[in-house]
């Protein structure tokens, strides 16, 4: 449990996104308690080839953890839980989580190691997690984003050390591999299973190639089984490897090596072999298993080497003996006199002093928090960081938190909006209302406002539309239809004495002549009379483009289309007779037509109903209580206050629709 990461430190449930740099255990073995044993909620990333290599390594440690004493962090079980939520990302496709945009890119390091740039609210944080600058046999460097980065959080394993260059290092290895087996001596590799392992396998099995006929009869060992697996994984994700490499795999699969066994009991060969050897074996620290094994049973004899080629972490052996003890203690605590020769060839991909300085002089962040390493290292690091900006006249600001130290970091965020196209052809008026497409687009353009039709003049994006249909069942003619919608809005084609506009059909050409109005130029009503030999029963499909005007234009011509198919007949008549006597010019007609047409309607709701059309009355008999409507003077005169108010709010609401709706849309 004290491996974990120090979770009780913050509000896990409040944290939306995960992101796993690569598949090192020190950055992904508490992935499976952290989805399982955690109120973590959240969504969580990786690359396809960490996805691939973390089941792998985690698998084996979950089936080694049933035989420990410890208490295991995770089992199988939640290792497999946790590949049904680990989701994968590509490099360079950028992803939205809870309003943020991150995109990875290359870290170098190890296969599908990721940089994460993060952007929350216009302000953007790189996290380069383990990476390496500097391409090597099998990775490309780590990349440059294309966009500056407010904040740059990087690691600083090396602090202000210096790698030594890839050729000379490369010799160095060679040499004293070479001087080994000359004496009659065996050389012991401590690694990490996956990432330098590979690099060094690769050079190893290059160097034998060269010179097998000096060094045909010197075999090298790999004695990790996790190494060999790791090979399909390196071979299938060949598209994540550097060029090199990828000439390579044209002619023949370089991981498929020449000169390399696997060492399947390390035990045994302990006991049987004494001659010269190359044996690469894990862990990188000495710690324990097999590559603590092969240095306890070597290090009495001065012939043997030992060469650190990756990082060693504080308190573990690689560390202790780098400090050139005369004398160790064994696992079962015998102090044993160190003859080995130890050599610290560093190998390690992560970034040294020039890497980092040059890296963040790259991208320029006003912010640098820098993590991953030894305090006195960071604050050695962070200070030649600053010393190196002021020098540039860079301003930049460094910060070496403590664990679950929080970094407050002040942004302003640009939120200016340019506008583009027909928007931008003249100047706003203050406080006046701009409509538009807002559009913010990576790679550091400003955020844009445009108008609809603009948007493929300025951005890849299309302006679409919906078409939507509704038919409904009618039982009336279109006319009683044409005349309740003519009612009730102006701007239907085809209304009065005109024609009616003939909507075209779905192929392009005319429908029925006669047989389709457009309300408002935008909702289409088709009218589809029956078909017996079809099956087809009479009804009106509406036809409109999708839209706050166009839907709720559709919702208006619905309702009025499902009262029409109620009214009675007379209604219709009466409305026939009053537009007609309105097309002609006779106002009397008219008047008296659309008292008819009342009456009709009230009659539909309270039951009898006399017009008398010289008074301009309707009297209605509602269970034998009178109601009279003088329709002229817009009074109702009832004994009765309930039916009263009943018949003036009903008359109130017929008034008013049988006087056209006007549909002016409003101007942009």
């Amino acid at each position: 449990m004290d491996s974990l990461p120090l979770l009780d430190e913050i509000d896990i449930d409040t944290v939306d996104v995960a992101l796993i740099t690569h598949f090192h255990l020190d950055h992904c073995a508490a992935v499976p308690y952290l989805l399982r044993k955690t109120r973590f909620k959240g969504r969580i990333f990786m690359t396809h080839p960490t996805k691939a290599i973390y089941y792998s390594l985690l698998r084996d440690l979950a089936k080694g953890s049933k035989h420990s004493s410890e208490e295991a962090l995770f089992n199988e079980e939640d290792l497999e839980a946790s590949m049904q939520r680990i989701e994968v990302v590509d490099f360079y496709q950028t992803i939205e989580v809870a309003g943020m945009q991150i995109t990875p890119y290359r870290a170098g390091h190890v296969l599908g190691a990721a940089m994460f740039l993060v952007e929350v609210a216009g302000c953007r944080c790189l996290y380069t997690g383990d990476y390496s600058r500097l391409p090597d046999r099998h990775l490309p460097a780590a990349d440059i984003p294309p966009v500056k980065p407010h904040i740059v959080i990087v690691e600083s394993t090396y602090g202000t050390s210096r790698h030594l260059p890839r050729l000379q290092r490369e010799q160095l290895l060679l040499d004293t591999i070479r001087n080994t087996i000359n004496r009659g001596g065996r050389v012991l590799m401590p690694v990490v299973a996956l990432g330098r392992a590979q690099e060094l396998l690769l050079l190893l099995d290059e160097y034998w190639e060269a010179h097998k006929s000096e060094l045909s009869g010197i075999p090298i060992y790999q004695a990790s089984s996790m190494m060999s697996k790791a090979l399909g994984v390196y071979q299938t994700y060949v598209e994540s490897l550097n060029d090199d490499i990828k000439r390579v795999f044209h002619d023949r699969n370089p991981f498929k090596f020449r000169h390399v066994q696997t060492l399947k009991n390390p035990a045994h060969f302990i006991s049987d072999y004494s001659g010269p050897c190359v044996i690469m074996a894990t862990p990188s620290g000495l710690q324990s298993g097999a590559s603590r094994d092969f240095f306890e049973a070597w290090c009495e004899d001065s012939r043997n080497t030992c060469i650190i080629c990756d990082f060693a972490v504080q308190g573990t052996l690689a560390k202790e003996i780098l400090g050139g003890p005369s004398s160790i203690t064994t696992r079962e605590g015998r102090r044993v006199p160190l003859r080995i020769a130890v050599h610290n060839i560093s190998f390690s991909a992560h970034a040294d002093f020039d890497q980092t300085s040059g890296f963040l002089d790259a991208v320029r962040p006003p912010h640098v928090v820098l993590v991953h390493g030894e305090y006195g290292e960071m604050r050695k690091l962070a200070k030649a960081l600053k010393d190196g900006a002021k020098a540039a006249g860079l301003a930049r600001e460094v910060y070496t938190p403590l664990l679950a130290q929080t970094v407050a970091v002040e942004h302003k965020p640009d939120r200016s909006v340019r506008l583009q196209g027909r928007l931008g052809e003249k100047p706003p008026r203050e406080g006046a209302a701009v409509r538009g497409v807002l559009v913010r687009q990576g790679g550091g353009f400003a955020t844009q406002l445009l108008a609809p039709d603009d948007l493929p003049h300025y951005t890849k994006l299309l302006k679409g539309s919906v078409t939507q249909r509704q038919a409904i069942s009618v039982d009336v003619p279109f006319s009683a239809i044409r005349l309740a919608l003519e009612v009730m809005f102006e701007g239907v084609e085809g209304a009065g004495t005109l024609p009616v506009t003939t909507a075209p059909d779905a192929e392009g050409g005319k429908g029925g002549e006669g047989l389709a109005v457009v309300v408002g130029e935008l909702v289409t009503v088709r009218y589809v009379p029956a078909d017996d030999t079809s099956g087809v029963v009479c009804h009106v499909v509406l036809e409109w483009e999708g839209g706050r005007q166009g839907d709720m234009l559709a919702d208006a011509v619905v309702a009025v289309v499902l009262q029409s198919i109620g009214e009675p007949p007379e209604a219709t008549s009466a409305e026939s007779a009053m537009l007609a006597a309105r097309a002609a010019g006779d106002e009397a007609a008219a008047a008296a037509a659309e008292l008819h047409l009342i009456g009709a309607l009230l009659r539909s709701q309270f039951g009898p109903a006399a017009v008398d059309e010289a008074g301009g009355l309707v009297r209605l008999d509602v269970d034998g209580v009178e109601a009279t409507v003088d329709y002229r003077a817009g009074k109702v005169v009832c004994g009765e206050a309930g039916l009263k108010a009943r018949v003036e709010k009903s008359l109130d609401r017929l008034a008013a629709a049988i006087r056209p709706a006007p549909l002016d849309r409003p101007h942009d």
